[in-house]
């Protein structure tokens, strides 16, 4: 489960409402905990167009998730048939082959034996959608991505609704956990193709290659990082060439999802530029009366609960 951390003010408190509401995209919606998009549903800042293929996990996000969501049943990819895996845990399942050559050199992660969260329990063929030909989604402006090792696929089939997005969270590996999968290297060689910039890596995970194990967590790593999530925006460089509501969009995401309050002072001066507004200025006197107090960038994730 994630570490969601909560910024020191409200975006509305110190800039007011959005001239329209952020269009989230979740792609791996299982409920585990709150997800990172959360302050901007309560704060009333954003609506949510969510895939889970499982039918128990949707069937809960429709019972315990968020309300005034849209959940869809597709699987998104190439638009082909494929193999899905159905691993013992459920988060772990994927359309590609965990592989217990890798997995199983780690403490806590397991793939070879039935108790493992990565062992497959079984297998069905699949029909996949492309992301941009799915007609119920919306023009959208923020995507978070967690599908276990098909991101990638995804995105290469969501260039159509990139071109419309200001920021993507996507769960990346830096070891091929399965088999044939693309890392953290492709996706970010993709990802400044279509205009985007990595922001900050995020939730960085790591385990002991075993037998070796730390004494304070078994979930902790000694030194091999093997995921996180990384997160993306629109080049600093075309910021200029965004329109005024895609600006404060991108602001009110970054900072109430991750703390980016040194980027959101550089947007809205931009649009000060633009308008001879005092945006900066109120948003400066915000950070004086509540100073920050925590950072979201290259935290460890060193514990499940």
């Amino acid at each position: 489960m994630p570490r969601i951390l909560k910024p020191s003010f409200s975006f509305r408190s110190a800039l007011g409402d959005l001239p329209q509401q952020i269009q989230i995209l979740d792609v791996g919606a299982m409920l585990e905990g709150e997800a990172c998009y959360a302050r901007l549903l309560t704060e009333g800042l954003g609506m949510v167009t969510g895939f889970e293929p499982n039918a128990n996990e949707r069937a809960r996000l429709e019972r315990d998730g968020p309300e005034d969501c849209t959940w869809l049943p597709y699987f998104l990819g190439t638009g082909e048939e494929a193999t899905f895996y159905q691993t013992r845990y459920p988060g772990c399942s994927s359309l590609y082959a965990p592989d217990p050559e890798i997995i199983d050199l780690f403490q806590t992660i397991g793939a070879g034996r039935p108790g493992g969260n990565f062992y497959v329990q079984g297998t069905e063929r699949v029909s996949t959608h492309r992301l941009d030909d799915i007609k119920e989604c919306p023009p959208i402006d923020f995507i978070k991505l967690d599908v276990q090792g098909s991101e990638l696929d995804i995105l290469k089939n969501g260039v159509n609704t990139l071109a419309n997005t200001m920021v993507v969270q996507s769960e990346v590996e830096f070891v091929a956990l399965y088999k044939d999968q693309p890392l953290f290297g492709d996706v970010q060689v993709f990802m400044r193709k279509q205009g985007f910039q990595l922001h900050k890596l995020i939730d960085v995970a790591g385990r002991c290659m075993r037998p070796f194990t730390l004494t304070h967590s078994p979930y902790a790593a000694m030194s091999q990082a093997l995921w996180c999530d990384a997160i993306f925006v629109r080049d600093f460089r075309t910021f200029g060439d965004l329109s005024v509501p895609a600006l404060l969009k991108t602001a009110a995401i970054l900072h109430e999802v991750y703390l980016s309050y040194d980027v959101v002072l550089f947007i809205l001066r931009e649009l000060d530029r633009r308008s001879g507004g005092t945006l900066a200025a109120r948003y400066n006197d915000a950070l004086r009366r509540s100073p920050p107090t925590q950072r979201q960038f290259m935290n460890l994730k060193e514990d499940i609960s």
